[in-house]
């Protein structure tokens, strides 16, 4: 039981700093921009992406964009940033993560 909450906890740490460094470098100096913001909104977007059926019907159409929406909305709530911005983001986030992804050896 131990290790899947040290998992947990491991994975929502590096999906936050990979947000906090996404957001520093699309909007620098966000006063917005904190540890514990990005791990709230770390853990909206994979509720979402659970209970948008997004994960498990990848394949359908309608849940992707139900969860679009859901992370333009949660993004530009939380940070106070144009569409724009989070559309830059986005790039940001995937670019950052794939780093991780490459540094750390992961594989999806």
């Amino acid at each position: 039981m131990l290790h899947w909450v040290a998992a947990f906890l491991v994975q929502l740490l590096v999906s936050s700093a990979v947000l906090m460094i996404s957001v520093a470098w699309v909007t620098p100096k966000n006063p917005r921009n904190t540890l514990g913001r990005a791990a709230l909104v770390s853990l909206v977007l994979s509720a979402a992406w659970t209970l948008s059926l997004a994960r498990f019907a990848w394949f359908l159409l309608i849940p992707l964009l139900l969860y679009a929406l859901v992370w333009m909305v949660v993004i530009t709530g939380a940070y106070k940033v144009s569409v724009a911005r989070a559309l830059l983001l986005a790039l940001a986030l995937s670019f950052v993560s794939w780093l991780v992804a490459l540094v750390f050896g992961i594989r999806a």
